[in-house]
């Protein structure tokens, strides 16, 4: 098979999970390759504002999918070309399973400010809400209620904080699995002739829609299970193995 487009999580799998991280020389060296053959990438929770920088430094070119998969960013044109937006009525639902936990509530637009929800209407245009740096227990169970209400989908991502969770409710069309549909047809190519690359729970979607499926090494293991390929960890410049693999040679 000739790939033809590759989409990349970003951290704990193009870059090591932490704000501030940066992606390795040997990762840099081979996307800066990849670009001349395929379509690199990115699909990540991160909001614009924080993902801007790393895609910047990874020199991308193409369609990137951030914020939880509620909007598509052109880096090549450095412009958002769509927004997936969240209902007032199903984010009404969604906060009122969420405030029996009472775990903060962050409101992120479409902008780049984000801040916490204390009551009363929602922003203008409401993308998600985000709780933030929860107990993996706490994050389960606030998802399995959050899971009941329809025409919503929730996303568990790892903390910046070690050990802690985010989890974030979006309109269900915002998922990594949309978000690779979404980049297929813009491309003008198939799902299956893009390799995903991920770690993570909110990147079972997007594993499950393409044609290549990778994990890292560091992955969870519901990802590990539905792999084709089990890169090296992110530690270990697994994205550069990935793509010196089955796109370079």
């Amino acid at each position: 098979m000739k790939y033809k487009a590759l989409i990349l999580d970003l951290d704990g799998t193009t870059i090591p999970l932490g704000l501030d991280s940066h992606p390795s020389d040997r990762v840099l060296a081979a996307i800066g390759k990849a670009q001349n053959k395929i379509h690199v990438c990115v699909a990540t929770g991160r909001p614009l504002f924080i993902a801007k920088r790393v895609i910047s430094e990874l020199g991308l070119r193409s369609l990137c999918s951030v914020h939880d998969s509620t909007q598509l960013y052109d880096a090549g044109r450095a412009v958002i070309i769509d927004t997936i937006s969240l209902d007032r009525t199903l984010a009404d639902q969604a906060y009122g399973i969420i405030r029996q936990f009472k775990p903060n509530v962050v409101l992120i637009g479409e902008g780049e400010t984000e801040h916490e929800y204390t009551g009363g209407s929602w922003s203008e245009l409401l993308t998600d809400l985000a709780m933030p740096d929860l107990a993996e227990s706490v994050a389960d169970e606030l998802i399995q209620h959050l899971t009941r209400v329809s025409g919503i989908a929730v996303h568990k991502n790892p903390s910046f904080k070690k050990g802690l969770f985010w989890v974030s409710v979006t309109n269900a069309l915002a998922t990594k699995l949309h978000a690779v549909v979404r980049i297929a047809e813009l491309l003008k190519i198939h799902t299956d002739e893009i390799i995903g690359v991920g770690d993570s729970y909110n990147d079972y979607p997007l594993l499950s829609a393409c044609g290549l499926k990778i994990a890292m090494g560091n992955a969870v293991p519901e990802l590990k299970a539905i792999a084709d390929f089990i890169a090296p960890s992110v530690d270990e410049d697994g994205v550069a193995t990935v793509i010196e693999k089955f796109i370079l040679t």
